[in-house]
Protein backbone atom coordinates (compact mmCIF):
# COMPACT_ATOMS: atom_id res chain seq x y z
CA UNK A 1 0.00 0.00 0.00
CA UNK A 2 1.02 3.18 -0.49
CA UNK A 3 -0.61 6.58 0.98
CA UNK A 4 -0.05 10.31 0.91
CA UNK A 5 -0.89 12.51 3.15
CA UNK A 6 -2.35 16.07 3.17
CA UNK A 7 -2.69 19.10 5.74
CA UNK A 8 -4.02 22.69 5.03
CA UNK A 9 -2.11 25.05 6.62
CA UNK A 10 -4.77 28.13 6.17
CA UNK A 11 -7.70 25.54 7.40
CA UNK A 12 -9.33 26.26 3.87
CA UNK A 13 -9.71 23.73 0.83
CA UNK A 14 -10.57 25.28 -2.39
CA UNK A 15 -11.32 23.53 -5.88
CA UNK A 16 -14.23 23.58 -8.35
CA UNK A 17 -15.27 20.04 -9.59
CA UNK A 18 -14.81 19.35 -13.00
CA UNK A 19 -17.75 20.57 -15.36
CA UNK A 20 -19.15 22.74 -12.55
CA UNK A 21 -19.41 26.87 -12.62
CA UNK A 22 -17.50 28.42 -9.41
CA UNK A 23 -20.34 30.56 -8.92
CA UNK A 24 -22.07 27.37 -7.80
CA UNK A 25 -20.16 27.26 -4.63
CA UNK A 26 -19.78 23.47 -4.70
CA UNK A 27 -16.64 22.45 -3.39
CA UNK A 28 -14.18 18.82 -5.10
CA UNK A 29 -14.50 16.31 -1.85
CA UNK A 30 -12.71 14.78 -1.77
CA UNK A 31 -10.28 16.11 -4.10
CA UNK A 32 -10.24 13.78 -7.43
CA UNK A 33 -7.45 11.66 -8.22
CA UNK A 34 -6.58 13.68 -11.74
CA UNK A 35 -6.30 16.55 -9.63
CA UNK A 36 -3.56 15.02 -7.17
CA UNK A 37 -1.84 13.66 -10.29
CA UNK A 38 -1.69 17.13 -11.72
CA UNK A 39 0.02 18.96 -9.05
CA UNK A 40 2.50 15.94 -8.94
CA UNK A 41 2.86 16.31 -12.20
CA UNK A 42 3.28 20.50 -12.35
CA UNK A 43 5.36 19.95 -9.13
CA UNK A 44 7.59 17.80 -11.25
CA UNK A 45 8.39 20.63 -14.09
CA UNK A 46 8.40 23.51 -11.52
CA UNK A 47 10.26 22.38 -8.64
CA UNK A 48 11.79 18.80 -9.02
CA UNK A 49 15.52 18.00 -9.19
CA UNK A 50 15.05 16.50 -12.95
CA UNK A 51 18.70 15.15 -13.05
CA UNK A 52 17.69 12.93 -10.40
CA UNK A 53 14.23 12.45 -11.74
CA UNK A 54 14.55 12.20 -15.00
CA UNK A 55 11.19 12.67 -17.36
CA UNK A 56 10.69 8.57 -16.98
CA UNK A 57 10.32 8.53 -13.69
CA UNK A 58 7.53 11.01 -13.52
CA UNK A 59 5.85 8.67 -16.21
CA UNK A 60 6.55 5.34 -14.50
CA UNK A 61 5.31 6.96 -10.92
CA UNK A 62 1.83 8.17 -12.60
CA UNK A 63 1.83 5.12 -14.26
CA UNK A 64 1.65 3.08 -10.85
CA UNK A 65 -0.46 5.68 -9.06
CA UNK A 66 -3.36 5.47 -12.11
CA UNK A 67 -3.29 1.64 -11.92
CA UNK A 68 -5.64 1.21 -8.68
CA UNK A 69 -8.85 3.83 -7.84
CA UNK A 70 -7.92 5.15 -4.32
CA UNK A 71 -9.79 5.33 -1.03
CA UNK A 72 -9.52 8.46 0.96
CA UNK A 73 -9.77 9.40 4.82
CA UNK A 74 -11.58 13.00 5.11
CA UNK A 75 -10.88 15.34 8.14
CA UNK A 76 -14.43 16.91 9.33
CA UNK A 77 -15.20 19.78 7.07
CA UNK A 78 -17.38 22.78 7.27
CA UNK A 79 -18.96 24.12 3.86
CA UNK A 80 -18.99 27.56 3.54
CA UNK A 81 -18.60 30.30 1.11
CA UNK A 82 -17.68 33.83 0.87
CA UNK A 83 -19.47 36.63 -2.41
CA UNK A 84 -17.88 39.13 -3.26
CA UNK A 85 -17.79 41.78 -6.57
CA UNK A 86 -15.20 41.68 -9.01
CA UNK A 87 -13.81 45.01 -10.12
CA UNK A 88 -14.29 45.90 -13.16
CA UNK A 89 -14.81 48.85 -15.22
CA UNK A 90 -17.98 49.03 -16.32
CA UNK A 91 -20.18 45.95 -15.07
CA UNK A 92 -19.20 44.86 -11.42
CA UNK A 93 -19.91 41.00 -10.99
CA UNK A 94 -20.78 38.98 -8.10
CA UNK A 95 -18.91 35.88 -7.65
CA UNK A 96 -19.71 33.17 -4.91
CA UNK A 97 -16.23 31.32 -3.43
CA UNK A 98 -16.94 28.23 -1.88
CA UNK A 99 -14.64 26.38 -0.07
CA UNK A 100 -13.76 23.77 3.19
CA UNK A 101 -13.25 24.89 6.41
CA UNK A 102 -11.76 22.63 8.95
CA UNK A 103 -9.12 22.40 11.60
CA UNK A 104 -5.56 23.39 10.69
CA UNK A 105 -3.60 20.12 12.02
CA UNK A 106 -6.32 17.64 10.17
CA UNK A 107 -5.05 15.49 7.67
CA UNK A 108 -6.56 14.14 4.56
CA UNK A 109 -5.48 10.24 3.34
CA UNK A 110 -5.63 9.53 -0.31
CA UNK A 111 -3.93 5.48 -0.45
CA UNK A 112 -3.61 3.20 -2.77
CA UNK A 113 -4.07 -0.33 -1.03
CA UNK A 114 -3.21 -2.62 -3.57
CA UNK A 115 -0.26 -0.52 -4.73
CA UNK A 116 3.50 -0.58 -4.02
CA UNK A 117 6.24 1.58 -5.70
CA UNK A 118 9.45 0.80 -6.20
CA UNK A 119 12.11 2.46 -4.13
CA UNK A 120 12.75 4.59 -6.88
CA UNK A 121 9.51 5.85 -7.22
CA UNK A 122 8.93 6.06 -3.76
CA UNK A 123 11.65 8.69 -3.27
CA UNK A 124 10.30 10.27 -6.70
CA UNK A 125 6.73 10.53 -4.51
CA UNK A 126 8.33 11.86 -1.46
CA UNK A 127 10.16 14.74 -3.48
CA UNK A 128 7.42 15.90 -4.97
CA UNK A 129 5.00 15.43 -2.03
CA UNK A 130 7.59 17.73 -0.18
CA UNK A 131 7.77 20.37 -2.65
CA UNK A 132 3.74 20.62 -3.44
CA UNK A 133 2.66 24.31 -2.87
CA UNK A 134 -1.61 23.98 -3.10
CA UNK A 135 -3.77 21.06 -4.36
CA UNK A 136 -7.27 22.63 -5.66
CA UNK A 137 -6.85 26.47 -6.16
CA UNK A 138 -3.98 28.73 -5.38
CA UNK A 139 -5.36 30.13 -2.01
CA UNK A 140 -5.37 26.03 -0.98
CA UNK A 141 -1.84 25.91 0.63
CA UNK A 142 -1.25 22.36 1.25
CA UNK A 143 1.74 20.59 2.38
CA UNK A 144 2.42 16.77 1.69
CA UNK A 145 4.18 14.05 2.80
CA UNK A 146 4.47 10.45 1.94
CA UNK A 147 2.13 8.61 5.04
CA UNK A 148 3.91 5.27 4.67
CA UNK A 149 3.13 4.95 8.38
CA UNK A 150 -0.21 5.57 8.06
CA UNK A 151 -2.39 2.41 9.19
CA UNK A 152 -6.04 4.12 9.85
CA UNK A 153 -9.09 3.29 8.16
CA UNK A 154 -10.64 5.10 5.12
CA UNK A 155 -14.14 6.79 5.11
CA UNK A 156 -13.96 7.66 1.56
CA UNK A 157 -14.48 4.85 -1.51
CA UNK A 158 -15.59 3.99 -4.58
CA UNK A 159 -19.37 2.46 -4.62
CA UNK A 160 -19.76 -1.05 -5.01
CA UNK A 161 -22.93 -2.63 -7.25
CA UNK A 162 -22.46 -5.78 -4.84
CA UNK A 163 -23.07 -3.78 -1.29
CA UNK A 164 -24.83 -1.13 -0.13
CA UNK A 165 -23.23 2.20 0.98
CA UNK A 166 -22.68 2.61 4.61
CA UNK A 167 -24.82 5.32 6.59
CA UNK A 168 -24.21 8.32 6.92
CA UNK A 169 -22.62 8.74 3.13
CA UNK A 170 -23.64 10.54 0.73
CA UNK A 171 -22.70 9.61 -3.09
CA UNK A 172 -20.40 12.53 -5.39
CA UNK A 173 -19.11 11.73 -8.97
CA UNK A 174 -15.45 12.01 -9.19
CA UNK A 175 -13.13 12.24 -12.03
CA UNK A 176 -10.32 9.07 -12.10
CA UNK A 177 -7.79 8.71 -14.89
CA UNK A 178 -7.90 5.67 -16.92
CA UNK A 179 -5.24 2.79 -16.69
CA UNK A 180 -2.65 2.97 -18.69
CA UNK A 181 -3.86 0.07 -20.26
CA UNK A 182 -6.97 1.44 -20.89
CA UNK A 183 -5.52 4.57 -21.85
CA UNK A 184 -3.59 2.61 -24.83
CA UNK A 185 -6.43 0.31 -26.07
CA UNK A 186 -8.51 3.79 -26.09
CA UNK A 187 -5.60 6.06 -27.36
CA UNK A 188 -4.71 3.73 -30.40
CA UNK A 189 -9.02 3.74 -31.30
CA UNK A 190 -9.01 7.85 -31.15
CA UNK A 191 -6.20 8.44 -33.20
CA UNK A 192 -7.17 5.81 -35.98
CA UNK A 193 -10.45 7.64 -35.98
CA UNK A 194 -8.47 11.16 -36.85
CA UNK A 195 -7.77 9.80 -40.40
CA UNK A 196 -11.15 11.99 -41.74
CA UNK A 197 -10.18 14.89 -40.14
CA UNK A 198 -8.62 17.99 -42.03
CA UNK A 199 -5.03 18.05 -41.76
CA UNK A 200 -5.38 21.12 -39.11
CA UNK A 201 -8.24 19.54 -37.06
CA UNK A 202 -6.05 16.52 -37.21
CA UNK A 203 -2.97 17.94 -35.60
CA UNK A 204 -4.93 19.89 -32.79
CA UNK A 205 -6.65 16.55 -31.95
CA UNK A 206 -3.53 14.53 -32.06
CA UNK A 207 -1.86 16.88 -29.86
CA UNK A 208 -4.39 15.94 -26.75
CA UNK A 209 -3.26 12.64 -27.70
CA UNK A 210 -0.17 12.03 -26.29
CA UNK A 211 1.14 8.59 -25.73
CA UNK A 212 1.88 8.45 -22.02
CA UNK A 213 -0.79 8.61 -19.61
CA UNK A 214 1.18 11.39 -17.62
CA UNK A 215 1.27 13.60 -20.25
CA UNK A 216 -2.47 12.69 -21.09
CA UNK A 217 -3.47 13.74 -17.95
CA UNK A 218 -1.02 17.11 -18.47
CA UNK A 219 -3.02 18.87 -21.23
CA UNK A 220 -4.24 22.20 -20.74
CA UNK A 221 -7.91 22.01 -20.76
CA UNK A 222 -7.98 25.08 -23.11
CA UNK A 223 -6.40 22.52 -25.92
CA UNK A 224 -8.89 19.80 -25.26
CA UNK A 225 -11.75 22.52 -25.42
CA UNK A 226 -9.87 23.69 -29.03
CA UNK A 227 -10.48 20.12 -30.04
CA UNK A 228 -13.62 19.48 -29.90
CA UNK A 229 -13.98 17.34 -26.63
CA UNK A 230 -16.59 17.64 -24.38
CA UNK A 231 -15.03 15.57 -21.81
CA UNK A 232 -11.06 14.76 -21.56
CA UNK A 233 -10.35 11.74 -23.04
CA UNK A 234 -8.03 10.21 -20.24
CA UNK A 235 -10.54 10.86 -17.44
CA UNK A 236 -13.57 8.80 -16.71
CA UNK A 237 -16.73 9.68 -14.11
CA UNK A 238 -17.04 6.98 -11.30
CA UNK A 239 -19.21 7.58 -7.79
CA UNK A 240 -17.47 7.77 -4.95
CA UNK A 241 -19.49 7.64 -1.14
CA UNK A 242 -18.14 10.41 1.20
CA UNK A 243 -19.56 11.63 4.74
CA UNK A 244 -21.71 14.32 4.31
CA UNK A 245 -20.57 17.99 4.41
CA UNK A 246 -22.72 20.41 6.61
CA UNK A 247 -22.64 24.02 6.60
CA UNK A 248 -22.70 23.98 10.36
CA UNK A 249 -19.90 22.92 12.24
CA UNK A 250 -20.68 19.55 14.78
CA UNK A 251 -21.60 19.90 18.23
CA UNK A 252 -18.44 19.59 20.17
CA UNK A 253 -18.81 16.88 23.14
CA UNK A 254 -19.03 18.42 26.39
CA UNK A 255 -18.00 17.32 29.78
CA UNK A 256 -20.63 15.20 31.89
CA UNK A 257 -22.64 17.44 34.09
CA UNK A 258 -21.50 15.85 37.20
CA UNK A 259 -18.71 16.60 40.47
CA UNK A 260 -16.21 14.31 41.92
CA UNK A 261 -16.69 13.63 45.05
CA UNK A 262 -19.80 15.28 46.23
CA UNK A 263 -23.64 14.59 45.53
CA UNK A 264 -25.62 16.76 42.97
CA UNK A 265 -27.77 19.03 44.98
CA UNK A 266 -28.77 22.37 45.00
CA UNK A 267 -25.63 25.16 44.98
CA UNK A 268 -25.08 28.87 45.70
CA UNK A 269 -22.02 30.75 44.67
CA UNK A 270 -22.13 34.28 46.26
CA UNK A 271 -20.08 37.15 45.42
CA UNK A 272 -19.14 40.72 47.10
CA UNK A 273 -19.36 43.33 44.56
CA UNK A 274 -17.46 46.84 45.25
CA UNK A 275 -17.20 49.88 43.20
CA UNK A 276 -17.67 53.32 43.17
CA UNK A 277 -20.34 53.92 42.20
CA UNK A 278 -22.26 50.36 42.70
CA UNK A 279 -24.49 49.31 40.06
CA UNK A 280 -28.22 50.17 40.79
CA UNK A 281 -30.85 47.57 41.23
CA UNK A 282 -32.14 48.78 37.74
CA UNK A 283 -29.34 47.33 36.08
CA UNK A 284 -30.22 44.00 37.02
CA UNK A 285 -30.12 42.74 33.75
CA UNK A 286 -27.03 44.38 32.24
CA UNK A 287 -24.97 43.25 35.28
CA UNK A 288 -26.30 39.55 35.53
CA UNK A 289 -25.29 39.63 31.36
CA UNK A 290 -21.51 40.72 31.87
CA UNK A 291 -21.18 38.26 35.41
CA UNK A 292 -22.56 35.31 32.78
CA UNK A 293 -19.67 36.56 29.86
CA UNK A 294 -17.08 36.57 32.33
CA UNK A 295 -17.29 33.31 33.22
CA UNK A 296 -18.16 32.18 29.62
CA UNK A 297 -14.66 33.46 28.46
CA UNK A 298 -11.63 31.95 28.31
CA UNK A 299 -9.81 28.71 26.66
CA UNK A 300 -12.12 25.34 26.45
CA UNK A 301 -15.88 24.59 25.95
CA UNK A 302 -17.95 26.29 29.58
CA UNK A 303 -19.41 23.97 31.29
CA UNK A 304 -23.34 23.42 30.77
CA UNK A 305 -24.72 24.50 33.96
CA UNK A 306 -23.09 28.12 32.95
CA UNK A 307 -23.62 28.05 29.72
CA UNK A 308 -27.16 26.85 29.78
CA UNK A 309 -26.47 24.95 26.34
CA UNK A 310 -26.17 21.47 26.10
CA UNK A 311 -25.31 18.92 23.06
CA UNK A 312 -29.13 19.76 21.80
CA UNK A 313 -28.56 23.69 21.83
CA UNK A 314 -30.53 25.79 24.46
CA UNK A 315 -31.62 24.46 27.53
CA UNK A 316 -35.49 26.16 26.83
CA UNK A 317 -37.34 22.49 27.30
CA UNK A 318 -35.83 21.87 30.53
CA UNK A 319 -38.70 22.58 33.01
CA UNK A 320 -36.69 22.17 36.58
CA UNK A 321 -34.36 24.97 34.96
CA UNK A 322 -31.23 22.87 36.34
CA UNK A 323 -28.43 25.89 34.44
CA UNK A 324 -27.52 28.94 36.40
CA UNK A 325 -29.33 31.79 37.94
CA UNK A 326 -27.05 34.46 37.61
CA UNK A 327 -29.01 37.06 40.20
CA UNK A 328 -27.43 40.48 41.64
CA UNK A 329 -28.34 41.40 44.80
CA UNK A 330 -29.16 44.29 47.05
CA UNK A 331 -28.73 42.85 50.16
CA UNK A 332 -28.48 45.90 52.58
CA UNK A 333 -31.85 47.53 50.68
CA UNK A 334 -30.06 50.70 49.50
CA UNK A 335 -31.36 50.58 45.80
CA UNK A 336 -27.72 49.30 44.86
CA UNK A 337 -25.98 45.88 43.83
CA UNK A 338 -23.62 44.90 46.35
CA UNK A 339 -23.64 40.97 45.96
CA UNK A 340 -23.81 38.36 42.88
CA UNK A 341 -25.57 34.90 43.38
CA UNK A 342 -25.22 32.03 41.30
CA UNK A 343 -27.92 29.68 41.74
CA UNK A 344 -27.90 26.39 40.36
CA UNK A 345 -30.39 23.27 40.88
CA UNK A 346 -28.01 20.25 40.36
CA UNK A 347 -24.55 22.10 41.48
CA UNK A 348 -21.82 22.92 39.72
CA UNK A 349 -18.95 20.96 38.63
CA UNK A 350 -15.54 20.72 39.14
CA UNK A 351 -14.78 23.39 35.88
CA UNK A 352 -17.32 25.75 36.93
CA UNK A 353 -15.69 25.63 40.27
CA UNK A 354 -12.41 27.04 38.79
CA UNK A 355 -14.16 29.27 36.42
CA UNK A 356 -15.82 30.53 40.01
CA UNK A 357 -12.61 31.01 41.72
CA UNK A 358 -11.15 33.12 38.86
CA UNK A 359 -13.73 35.41 38.61
CA UNK A 360 -12.37 39.06 40.20
CA UNK A 361 -13.90 41.51 38.65
CA UNK A 362 -16.33 42.70 36.15
CA UNK A 363 -16.57 45.66 33.84
CA UNK A 364 -18.66 47.43 31.06
CA UNK A 365 -16.65 49.19 28.31
CA UNK A 366 -18.26 52.47 28.41
CA UNK A 367 -20.55 53.76 31.17
CA UNK A 368 -23.06 56.33 31.59
CA UNK A 369 -22.22 60.07 30.77
CA UNK A 370 -20.49 61.72 34.49
CA UNK A 371 -20.94 65.63 35.11
CA UNK A 372 -18.40 66.31 32.67
CA UNK A 373 -20.33 64.42 30.14
CA UNK A 374 -17.13 61.99 29.75
CA UNK A 375 -17.42 58.52 29.24
CA UNK A 376 -15.73 55.56 30.54
CA UNK A 377 -14.59 51.82 31.87
CA UNK A 378 -17.06 50.75 34.70
CA UNK A 379 -15.50 48.21 36.49
CA UNK A 380 -16.17 46.44 39.77
CA UNK A 381 -13.97 44.02 41.88
CA UNK A 382 -16.00 41.03 42.90
CA UNK A 383 -15.08 38.50 45.81
CA UNK A 384 -16.17 34.92 46.44
CA UNK A 385 -17.90 34.54 49.46
CA UNK A 386 -17.79 30.77 49.67
CA UNK A 387 -19.87 28.12 47.83
CA UNK A 388 -22.76 26.39 49.40
CA UNK A 389 -26.12 24.66 49.87
CA UNK A 390 -28.68 28.04 49.77
CA UNK A 391 -29.08 27.05 53.68
CA UNK A 392 -25.92 28.17 54.22
CA UNK A 393 -26.29 32.00 53.43
CA UNK A 394 -30.08 31.99 54.58
CA UNK A 395 -29.58 35.98 56.06
CA UNK A 396 -29.87 36.92 51.73
CA UNK A 397 -33.02 38.09 51.51
CA UNK A 398 -33.39 36.49 48.02
CA UNK A 399 -32.73 32.90 49.98
CA UNK A 400 -33.75 31.77 53.31
CA UNK A 401 -37.52 30.31 53.72
CA UNK A 402 -40.32 32.50 53.87
CA UNK A 403 -43.94 32.51 53.62
CA UNK A 404 -44.77 35.65 51.70
CA UNK A 405 -42.54 36.95 48.84
CA UNK A 406 -42.16 40.39 47.04
CA UNK A 407 -41.09 41.37 43.75
CA UNK A 408 -37.71 43.09 43.30
CA UNK A 409 -37.16 43.24 39.71
CA UNK A 410 -40.28 43.31 36.89
CA UNK A 411 -41.86 40.15 36.36
CA UNK A 412 -41.83 39.95 32.52
CA UNK A 413 -44.42 37.45 30.71
CA UNK A 414 -42.66 34.49 29.13
CA UNK A 415 -45.64 33.62 26.42
CA UNK A 416 -47.17 35.66 24.27
CA UNK A 417 -50.75 36.42 24.75
CA UNK A 418 -53.81 34.90 23.04
CA UNK A 419 -55.50 38.55 23.46
CA UNK A 420 -54.50 42.20 24.68
CA UNK A 421 -55.93 42.81 27.49
CA UNK A 422 -57.40 45.80 27.55
CA UNK A 423 -57.98 47.08 31.67
CA UNK A 424 -55.47 46.93 34.39
CA UNK A 425 -57.53 43.91 36.32
CA UNK A 426 -57.85 41.85 32.90
CA UNK A 427 -53.70 42.49 32.73
CA UNK A 428 -53.20 41.92 36.67
CA UNK A 429 -55.15 38.90 35.63
CA UNK A 430 -52.89 37.48 32.74
CA UNK A 431 -50.28 37.76 34.72
CA UNK A 432 -51.54 35.61 37.27
CA UNK A 433 -52.44 32.63 34.55
CA UNK A 434 -48.79 33.06 33.20
CA UNK A 435 -47.09 32.77 36.81
CA UNK A 436 -49.33 29.68 37.83
CA UNK A 437 -48.55 27.65 34.81
CA UNK A 438 -44.75 28.26 35.03
CA UNK A 439 -45.08 27.61 39.22
CA UNK A 440 -47.29 24.22 38.39
CA UNK A 441 -44.33 23.45 35.37
CA UNK A 442 -40.87 24.09 37.55
CA UNK A 443 -42.43 23.24 41.55
CA UNK A 444 -44.83 20.35 41.34
CA UNK A 445 -44.85 19.70 45.13
CA UNK A 446 -45.04 22.94 46.02
CA UNK A 447 -48.49 24.49 45.89
CA UNK A 448 -49.53 28.13 44.14
CA UNK A 449 -49.39 30.76 46.32
CA UNK A 450 -52.22 33.75 46.42
CA UNK A 451 -50.76 36.45 43.74
CA UNK A 452 -51.27 40.03 44.48
CA UNK A 453 -50.10 42.82 42.30
CA UNK A 454 -48.25 45.73 43.94
CA UNK A 455 -49.33 48.97 43.01
CA UNK A 456 -48.42 52.87 43.36
CA UNK A 457 -50.63 54.30 46.00
CA UNK A 458 -51.27 56.79 44.50
CA UNK A 459 -52.14 55.19 41.09
CA UNK A 460 -54.05 52.51 41.73
CA UNK A 461 -53.63 51.16 37.92
CA UNK A 462 -49.80 51.62 37.73
CA UNK A 463 -47.59 48.70 38.66
CA UNK A 464 -44.84 50.09 41.45
CA UNK A 465 -42.54 48.12 44.14
CA UNK A 466 -40.65 49.80 47.16
CA UNK A 467 -36.59 50.18 45.90
CA UNK A 468 -34.21 51.74 47.88
CA UNK A 469 -33.46 53.92 51.06
CA UNK A 470 -36.65 55.19 51.68
CA UNK A 471 -38.76 52.58 49.75
CA UNK A 472 -39.57 55.26 46.85
CA UNK A 473 -42.13 53.50 44.37
CA UNK A 474 -40.13 52.44 41.61
CA UNK A 475 -41.91 51.53 37.88
CA UNK A 476 -41.11 48.74 35.79
CA UNK A 477 -40.63 51.42 33.26
CA UNK A 478 -37.43 52.18 35.10
CA UNK A 479 -35.41 48.71 34.96
CA UNK A 480 -33.51 47.70 32.27
CA UNK A 481 -35.78 44.71 30.71
CA UNK A 482 -34.36 44.06 27.11
CA UNK A 483 -30.95 41.73 26.50
CA UNK A 484 -28.32 43.42 24.46
CA UNK A 485 -27.99 41.83 21.57
CA UNK A 486 -30.78 39.57 21.17
CA UNK A 487 -32.97 39.64 18.27
CA UNK A 488 -36.41 38.70 17.92
CA UNK A 489 -39.51 39.72 19.31
CA UNK A 490 -39.23 39.32 23.40
CA UNK A 491 -43.32 38.60 24.48
CA UNK A 492 -43.58 41.27 27.23
CA UNK A 493 -41.19 44.86 27.29
CA UNK A 494 -42.93 46.36 30.04
CA UNK A 495 -43.59 43.91 33.22
CA UNK A 496 -45.36 44.21 36.35
CA UNK A 497 -44.17 43.36 40.26
CA UNK A 498 -46.14 41.16 42.63
CA UNK A 499 -46.46 39.60 45.87
CA UNK A 500 -46.66 35.54 46.52
CA UNK A 501 -47.70 34.08 49.80
CA UNK A 502 -47.67 30.55 50.54
CA UNK A 503 -49.58 28.35 52.86
CA UNK A 504 -46.09 27.68 54.23
CA UNK A 505 -42.70 28.58 53.57
CA UNK A 506 -40.85 27.76 51.05
CA UNK A 507 -37.20 28.49 50.07
CA UNK A 508 -35.37 30.77 47.60
CA UNK A 509 -34.40 31.81 45.61
CA UNK A 510 -37.57 32.41 43.01
CA UNK A 511 -36.91 33.84 40.09
CA UNK A 512 -39.74 33.70 37.12
CA UNK A 513 -40.76 34.40 34.02
CA UNK A 514 -38.89 36.11 30.63
CA UNK A 515 -35.40 36.34 31.83
CA UNK A 516 -35.30 34.74 35.23
CA UNK A 517 -32.20 33.53 34.46
CA UNK A 518 -30.91 37.26 34.33
CA UNK A 519 -32.27 38.56 37.69
CA UNK A 520 -35.72 39.45 36.25
CA UNK A 521 -38.94 38.03 37.74
CA UNK A 522 -36.52 37.89 41.01
CA UNK A 523 -38.97 37.57 44.22
CA UNK A 524 -37.16 38.29 48.04
CA UNK A 525 -38.23 37.37 51.37
CA UNK A 526 -41.29 40.06 52.33
CA UNK A 527 -40.31 39.65 56.28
Amino acid sequence: MIAFGFTFPAGRYHATPWGRHANEADVAWPPEPVRILRALIATWWRKADHEQFPKIRLDDLIDALAVETPVFHLPVAVHSHVRAFMPAPTDRKLIYDGFLRFDRDAEMIVAWPGVILTREQETLARHLLERIGYLGRAESWVEGRLAADWDGENNTCPRSMNTSPPSGRVPVDIIVPLTPAAWANLRKTLVSSTDSLTEHKRVVVSSTLPERLADAIAVDTSDWQEAGWSSPPPFCKIVYDRPAVSPLPPQRSRKPFVRTGQPDGPEVARFVLAGRPCPRIEQTLKIAEVMRWALMSGTGVPPVELSGRDDGGPMRADPAHAHAFYLPEDADGDGLIDHLILYCRGGFSDEARRRLDRLTRLWTEHGHADADGGRGRMEWRVALEGIASPKAFSSSPLLGAARTWRSVTPYLKPRFDKRRPDRFDALVDNYRAQIRMEWKRRFIEVPLPVIEPMTDSANPCRFAAPIGAGDTPRSTLAFVRTRSGRGGHQPDTAGGFFRLTFEQDVEGPIALGWGAHFGLGLFRRDD
